[in-house]
């Protein structure tokens, strides 16, 4: 009798643990949908094809200087310091190459190494890419509950911390930085923060301060050609 017993336990156990499993997928992949949803649902966001940004980028020392960033599908790129009204690329990049500004010369030059930045989330349309998504319970990050979710492309990890009641995202890490956003406010049809803290991991912070952000902006090609 006690072993069947203990037979029983051991099926009734396992049941459990396979469906809290279960339950766990499909509350990571909900988490990620309803955060996809509340900032503006996927079609909206499927339909951002450019953008352009001007804000304030502030370091830990007090330094801050005009950003301009603009953005275009699929990896398009240009980032751009204005000072004195001038325009003096950063960080340039026009599908094959990528480009920053040489102060010894006043022209750009090559920027290698150099990895492109995807120009959506990889938590848009996550399962097509190949990614997958976990749930690693609930944290408080600065006094609010927050769901934690782990994205795993390839062999990178990012977590990401998700507010448990407008599905807004507090909080990022990934292998480079520690990312957190705040002052969300609708633009159009989708939602952004418009302040982002970043400390890099074994670096200096840095705040960007966003005041006028345009989705699908209008762009001349011209504008990601930097030789």
């Amino acid at each position: 009798m006690q072993n069947i017993f203990r037979q029983c336990m051991k099926h009734i156990l396992l049941a459990f643990f396979l469906i809290s499993l279960t339950a766990n997928a499909q509350s990571a992949a909900e988490i990620v949908n309803r955060h996809i949803e509340a900032t503006g649902g996927i079609q909206n966001w499927n339909n951002l094809n450019s953008i352009r940004i001007k804000g304030i980028v502030s370091m830990e020392f007090g330094e801050s200087v005009d950003i301009l960033i603009e953005h275009r599908r699929p990896y398009l790129k240009r980032v751009s310091f204005i000072n004195g009204g001038q325009e003096q690329l950063s960080e340039g990049y026009d599908g094959t190459n990528a480009y920053t500004y040489n102060p010894v010369n006043g022209r750009v030059k090559a920027l290698t190494p150099y990895t492109p930045d995807p120009f959506e989330t990889d938590l848009l349309n996550y399962e097509s890419k190949g990614f997958t998504v976990e749930l690693q319970g609930r944290e408080i990050i600065d006094g609010r509950e927050t769901y934690k979710i782990v994205l795993t492309k390839n062999t990178n990890r990012t977590t990401y911390w998700f507010d448990s009641k407008n599905y807004h995202l507090l909080k990022e890490e990934n292998k480079d930085e520690v990312v957190r956003y705040s002052q969300v406010k609708k633009v159009g049809d989708l939602y952004f923060s418009h302040r982002i803290e970043a400390r890099p991991h074994g670096g200096r912070e840095y705040v960007l301060e966003f005041h006028q952000i345009t989705p699908n902006a209008g762009f001349s090609p011209k504008r990601f050609e930097f030789k």
